[in-house]
This record gives structure tokens, sequence and C-alpha cells, in this order.
């Protein structure tokens, strides 16, 4: 006999998740994110959370930061507002490596209007594909029954238009929605000196303001006003950013410290010959393996350019062999410190995509099978009952 709760909990197949040109809602957590724009191509970038804009939170953001994600609970069949944040940012950062399919996504769009853009996007199949990526049957079936309800509302809302609104003062709370409030995100970016707002829900961008000396500042004022607003609602919220990635900027600082390495090497054969005897610590590691182990090439490391400063102390020991030596050993300490950042970070990405892909792994059949085993040994009528008594025993 046929069974629509067990053929609903059923895993859902890659076919079924391919063919379906829906959105899920996806969870709140950067894991999943990141897991998300490395499938996409997007390189370089990472999504971290935000407990909060004072100077000592921001501390531990890592810099620079490309945009802010405001997310709370509302109510809205929109699952595809977590993409459209991401890619808010993401498609206005200059520069950036986005892949072989978001780039040509973004030169196929970038002149069409929002609207126009949009609906691009909820054709792509291959956007669309990773998005849906962590889909169980059930949050498609539950996605698909939302939208079939918001249309029920429309055509009963356009048959019956509302009446306009008295003056009497609405008594009472506010009615509320039968549905599951799910997360709507809002991208705050800076674009070409202004700082901008990009809600999915709104037909255009709200301009926030200049830049001035720091957007993390103009943005978080909009920011702390919304979530003000919110709390005081009782709604619930949080914020995420979207900032160059960890890996990227060891990267970047190991290949200014190779360079200044480099070129201490150089004046070191030039000043003293046999300059690698007087070296007690040991001597820096060769380009060849760093780029193996670390994807730096000696193209970055020609290109790198030092600060002043550093650049400064390199000159200044140059005619100094004891100080040379000494600026040696301690540009191989930074070396080191550097590798061991590069290499932690790589670490915690293997935690994530470890984490994401445990999330694939959908445990509803199972879950389902057990509760119909409670079920059918008359446990769960008994804890149902046990937790009916003990409500009723907490009003009285």
């Amino acid at each position: 006999m046929f069974d629509p709760a067990t053929e609903a909990m059923k895993p859902l197949t890659d076919e079924e998740r391919h063919n379906w040109k829906g959105w899920v809602e996806l969870e709140s957590d950067p894991a999943l994110f990141n897991f998300i724009l490395r499938k996409w191509g997007i390189q370089d970038v990472k999504v971290q959370e935000v407990f909060g804009l004072d100077e000592e939170c921001m501390s531990f953001v890592p810099k620079p930061i490309y945009g802010m994600i405001f997310l709370f609970r509302m109510q809205t069949t929109n699952n595809a507002c977590a993409t459209i944040a991401l890619f808010n940012i993401v498609m206005n950062v200059p520069g950036l490596d986005l892949g072989e399919n978001l780039q040509a996504f973004k030169e196929a769009t970038q002149r069409l209007k929002p609207a126009y853009r949009g609906k691009r996007l909820g054709d792509n199949d291959f956007i669309r594909g990773i998005h849906n990526s962590f889909a169980r049957k059930i949050d498609i079936l539950n996605a698909d029954l939302l939208l079939k309800h918001e249309y029920e509302k429309w055509v009963k809302t356009s048959k019956n238009p509302p009446k306009k609104a008295t003056t009497k003062k609405s008594q009472g709370k506010k009615k509320k929605d039968d549905d599951e409030p799910g997360y709507h995100f809002i991208a705050y970016v800076p674009i070409r000196g202004d700082v901008w707002r990009l809600d999915g829900l709104q037909r255009e961008p709200v301009k926030l303001g200049d830049c001035g000396d720091d957007w993390i500042d103009v943005a978080s004022a909009n920011i702390l006003q919304r979530a003000l607003q919110y709390q005081d609602d009782g709604v619930e919220y949080s914020l995420m950013s979207l900032c160059k990635s960890p890996t990227r900027v060891a990267m970047e600082e190991m290949a200014i410290n190779m360079h200044l390495i480099q070129a201490l090497e150089k004046t070191l054969s030039e000043t003293i010959p046999d300059w690698k005897v007087y070296i007690e610590s040991r001597i820096a590691t060769t380009i060849e393996d760093l780029l193996n182990t670390y994807n730096l090439t000696q193209n970055l490391v020609d290109t790198a350019t030092p600060t002043e400063s550093e650049q400064a102390r390199l000159d200044a020991a140059s005619g100094d062999p004891t100080r040379l030596i000494e600026l040696y050993r301690e540009l191989v300490k930074e070396q080191d410190r550097l590798r061991s950042a590069y290499m932690q970070e790589v670490g915690m990405i293997g935690q994530e995509d470890e984490q994401a892909l445990k999330k694939k792994v959908d445990h509803t059949s199972i879950l389902y099978k057990a509760m119909q085993a409670l079920a059918e040994a008359g446990v769960l009528r008994d804890i149902v009952n046990d937790i009916r008594e003990q409500e009723a025993n907490d009003r009285n």
C-alpha cells in the first residue's frame, strides 16, 4: 500500500534535486556558506560570524571585509535570499576570482535590470544546484507547500481586497502566522566609494552614504538601528561578514616575507660569502618548497611590495653584517609564523568541508521509522500523555 508519509521521508535523489526548480532555505551557518562558495568556484573569500560591531569583536574578523550580511527571521517564500546576499557582495568586489561559471554569469547579466538579472539567477542550474545540494525531500515538500499557501493567499486577497484601515487602534497582540518564519538576508557592501544596502525583497538598492574613513562605520549605524528595532519586536537576528580568506592573506604576507628574504640572501652573499655558517637558526624555506605546500609562486614573490618600514629595515642593515644576520633570523621566524597561520586555516577549511558533508546525509527516513516503532509499541502515546499532563500541572 502506498504511504505518502513514507514516500516523503525517502532520501532525495540527485535527479530529483536537479529537476526541482525551487530554492531550499539554507541554515544560517558560515561553514555551510563557505562550502557553497568553494563549490561555486569563488576563490580567496571566507564567511565568518560577527558577534558584535564594537572594536574588540571586529578585531577577530579577518581583513579586509568585503561586505556584511545581516540576517533575521521573517515571513518569506524567497529561499534564494542567502544566495542573493552572497552574490550582492562577491559580484561587487573588484578583482575577485569568481571562477569560470560565476564570471560567465556576471558578464552575461551585469547590464540587465535587477528583475531580469534575478530571473537569470533563478534559471541558472549550476548556481541553484549547489544552493540546493543540502536539500532533503521534506525540505522541498515544505517549500512547495509554503509557496502554494502564499499563492492561495494572493488569490484570495486579489478577489477580496482588504478594507482601508480605520483610525481605531487595534487591541491585543498581532495575529500570529501559522507558518514558521524563515531567514532573510540583507547585504551591506561598499561600491565605488559609497555604502549600499542590498535587499533581495526590495526593488532597488539603498545608498547609505559615503564610505568615509571606514565603510564599516556607515554600515554599522544602519545595522544597529535595525537590530534595536528587531530586538524590541523579539525577532531573532545575527550578523556575518564576507572577507578575504586568511589563507590568501597569509600567502600574500608570505610573498612579501620571501621577497625580503631573497633580497637579504643576495646582500648577505655579496657581503659575507659563507654567511650560512653564522646562522645559528635554520635557513629559510626555499621557494620550491613553498610552491609545493603553499602554492606560492616566484612571480607572486617578485611582484610583492614590502611596506616602506619593511624596506627601510632592509636598507638600514645593508652595511652591517651583524644586523643583516639578525634581520635574517627575524624574517625566518616570521616565515614560520605565516606558514603556521596558513596551515591552521587549511585545517579549518577541512573541518568545514567535513561538517558540510555530514549535513548532506539525510536521516529523516531513519528518524521516521524510529518514531513509527515507538508509536506501535505504545511508547510514543505515553510520552505525549506525560507531556500533556505536565503542561496541565504547569498551568495550574
